[in-house]
C-alpha cells in the first residue's frame, strides 16, 4: 500500500462523542493522554503518550510505546502488531476508546463521514482536502481538554474557511427568547466586540422559526432578502444560518421549539454556488457544534444540581442541630415531641430551653414557605429567641421583640406562626398564641381549644402579644401542633381536621405525654392512608405529672 494512500484510516469510537475518522499517511499517528497527541484521551488510566500507529516496510503497525495499561489488538496484548483491515485497537482493559483500522476505504460509523470521505478525491484541485484536514483538527478538539468558548470559536473559524465568510457568529437563546451573541469571529481568526453586532434578522428568524440550514449565495437572487432593510443596510450579498438543534428521537421533526441557538455567516462578496462538499461539512459542522453546546448545557445543569443538592444537605444538617435530640422533663411535667419534614427541609420549628428553678419554655413555630429559605428563617427565629428568652420580662414583651427582628431581617411576606409557653414549677402554663394554631387542653371532662389571639411574626413591627394563663391540673395535658396535623388531606381530601383531632386527643386523656403523642399521629397516618405528606408533621405534648 502507498504509504500517501489517503484510503487507509483509523475508525474512533470515544465516550458519547460521534465516531470519527482519520486518514492515515506516511506519517506516525500518536495516542495518549497527553494534548498533543494525534488521537487525545484524556482518561487517568492512560499514559500520556501510550501507542503509535507507524507505517513501516509497506503497512501499519500498532506499537506499544511503553504504557502502563498496554495496547490491545482484537483483544490481545501486543508490542508491535501489523494491522489488518477491521482490526480493533484498545488502551488496556477497559478502553475509553475503540479504534478501527480500517484498510481499504474510510467507512465512518456515520453515514456524513463516508460522503465526505469519498469525495476528496474529485475536490482535492478545490482545496477540499485541506478543508478535511483543518476538519479532522476541530474533530480532535472536541474531544479534547477545550473550554466551550474555544470549541465554538474553532467552529466559527471553520464554517468562515468553508464558506469564505468575512464574519461569523454563535447565538444562543436565552430563557425569556433573545439571543445571545457567545462567539464573534472575523477572518483571519480576529475576534470581533459581541456586543452591537448586527446581522441579517431575517434569515435569523428564519432559522429559529422552522430549524431548516439556509445558504444565500447570491442575495440578489433571494427575492425574500433582497429589500430586507437589515440585508441593504449591511450591503450583504451572501449569507448562511445553519440552526443549533437539540437532539430528537430518530424519525421525529425538528421545529422552531428544538433550536436553541444559530451559527450564522456573512460576506459582501458574492459567491459561487456551494458544491456538495461544501454543504456536507458544514451541516456535520452543526451537527458537532449542537452537541458540544447541548453537552456543556446538560453538564453545568448536572453541576448545578450536585450543588444544589450539597447545599440542600448542608442546610438539612443545620436544620436538624436546631432540633432538640430528645424533650427533657421535669417533676412537673412530661414532655414529647416530634418533627416530620415533608420534604428535605422542612419549615416547622420545635425547640425547648430550660430556665432553671424547674421552669422550661416551649416554642412551636411554622414558617411560611418550605426548603432552604425557611430553613434559614427558622434559624434566625431560634437565635432570636435564644437571645430573649432568658431575660427577665413578660412573655407578651419577649414575643413583641422577637416580631420586631422577624419584620427587619426576614423579606416581606415571610411569616411565622408561633405559640411559645412557659412551665412553672408550680404547673402554670404561660403561652402567647402569635398567629398559630390553637393548642388543645386535655382535662378529666375532656379536651378544649385554648383562645387564639396575636398577630403572626412578620406582619407588623408594632404588633403588641398578650399572655394567656393556665392552671394544670395532675394529669391535664396540653397539645401543641402544626397545621400539617389538622391539614393532613386523606385519599377524598378530605382534612383530619380540628374536630377530629379534639376527639383523639380527648379519647386518650389520662395517657401519658407519650402516649398521647402516638395516638395522634397513628391517627393522622392512619386517615390519609397511602396519600403522601403535603406539609410538615410537627406535634408537642405537654402533661403535668
Amino acid at each position: 500500500m502507498p504509504a500517501s494512500d489517503p484510503k487507509a484510516s483509523l475508525e474512533i469510537e470515544q465516550g458519547d462523542a460521534p465516531p470519527r475518522l482519520l486518514l492515515l499517511g506516511a506519517a506516525t499517528v500518536r495516542i495518549g493522554r497527553a494534548k498533543e497527541n494525534e488521537i487525545h484521551v484524556p482518561a487517568p488510566h492512560v499514559s500520556k503518550q501510550h501507542a503509535e500507529i507507524r507505517f513501516e516496510n509497506g503497512g501499519f503497525h500498532a506499537v506499544d510505546v511503553g504504557s502502563r495499561a498496554g495496547v490491545l489488538v482484537n483483544r490481545v496484548r501486543a508490542a508491535v502488531r501489523l494491522l489488518a483491515d477491521g482490526d480493533v485497537i484498545e488502551l488496556g482493559d477497559d478502553s475509553p476508546v475503540r479504534i478501527t483500522f480500517r484498510a481499504s476505504r474510510p467507512v465512518g460509523a456515520r453515514v456524513e463521514d463516508a460522503k465526505v470521505l469519498t469525495k476528496v478525491s474529485g475536490d482535492f484541485e478545490r482545496g477540499g482536502m485541506a478543508r478535511l484536514a483543518r476538519f479532522f483538527e476541530f474533530s480532535r478538539k472536541l474531544g479534547g481538554g477545550f473550554t466551550l468558548e474555544e470549541v465554538l470559536q474553532d467552529v466559527v473559524d471553520l464554517a468562515m474557511e468553508v464558506t469564505d465568510a468575512e464574519r461569523g457568529m454563535v447565538m444562543l437563546r436565552r430563557d425569556d427568547g433573545s439571543l445571545e451573541t457567545r462567539v464573534a469571529r472575523a477572518r483571519g481568526g480576529r475576534s470581533l466586540p459581541q456586543d452591537g453586532m448586527r446581522v441579517s434578522e431575517t434569515l435569523v428568524r428564519q432559522a429559529i422559526a422552522h430549524g431548516a440550514p439556509r445558504i444565500v449565495a447570491d442575495v440578489a437572487d433571494a427575492a425574500d432578502l433582497a429589500q430586507q432593510e437589515s440585508i441593504m443596510s449591511l450591503e450583504l450579498r451572501s449569507a448562511v444560518t445553519l440552526p443549533l438543534v437539540r437532539s430528537v428521537a430518530p424519525g421525529a421533526t425538528v421545529d422552531g421549539d428544538h433550536v436553541f441557538g444559530v451559527l450564522y455567516l456573512d460576506s459582501r462578496k458574492r459567491h459561487a454556488k456551494f458544491d456538495g462538499f461544501d454543504l456536507d461539512l458544514l451541516s456535520r459542522l452543526a451537527q458537532d457544534a449542537s452537541s458540544v453546546v447541548e453537552n456543556a448545557r446538560l453538564l453545568r445543569e448536572a453541576e448545578d444540581k450536585r450543588r444544589m443538592d450539597q447545599e440542600i444537605e448542608t442546610a438539612r444538617e443545620v436544620q436538624e442541630a436546631l432540633l432538640p435530640e430528645s424533650f427533657r422533663s421535669t417533676r412537673t411535667f412530661e414532655v414529647a415531641g416530634l418533627c416530620i419534614p415533608c420534604h428535605e427541609l422542612g419549615g416547622d420549628y420545635v425547640d425547648q430551653f430550660d430556665l432553671g428553678n424547674g421552669r422550661q419554655a416551649l416554642v412551636i413555630a411554622d414558617v411560611c414557605g418550605k426548603g432552604i429559605g425557611a430553613s434559614l428563617l427558622a434559624a434566625a427565629l431560634q437565635g432570636a429567641l435564644a437571645a430573649e428568652i432568658f431575660a427577665e420580662r413578660p412573655l407578651g414583651e419577649i414575643v413583641r421583640r422577637v416580631n420586631r427582628v422577624h419584620c427587619r431581617l426576614a423579606p416581606t411576606g415571610k411569616f411565622i406562626t408561633m405559640l411559645l409557653a412557659v412551665l412553672e414549677a408550680d404547673g402554670t402554663l404561660h403561652f402567647v398564641n402569635a398567629g398559630h394554631c390553637p393548642p388543645l387542653h386535655v382535662h378529666a371532662r375532656g379536651a378544649t381549644f385554648l383562645p387564639a389571639a396575636g398577630m403572626a411574626l412578620g406582619l407588623d413591627e408594632d404588633a403588641d402579644y398578650e399572655a394567656g394563663r393556665l392552671q394544670m391540673q395532675p394529669g391535664d395535658a396540653v397539645v401543641l401542633y402544626t397545621d400539617g396535623i389538622v391539614e393532613c388531606e386523606g385519599p377524598g381530601r378530605e382534612l383530619f381536621g380540628e374536630q377530629r383531632l379534639e376527639q383523639v386527643v380527648a379519647g386518650a386523656r389520662g395517657s401519658g405525654a407519650a402516649v398521647l403523642l402516638e395516638r395522634v399521629r397513628a391517627a393522622a397516618d392512619a386517615f390519609r392512608g397511602d396519600v403522601a405528606v403535603s406539609d410538615d408533621l410537627t406535634l408537642l405534648v405537654v402533661r403535668r405529672v
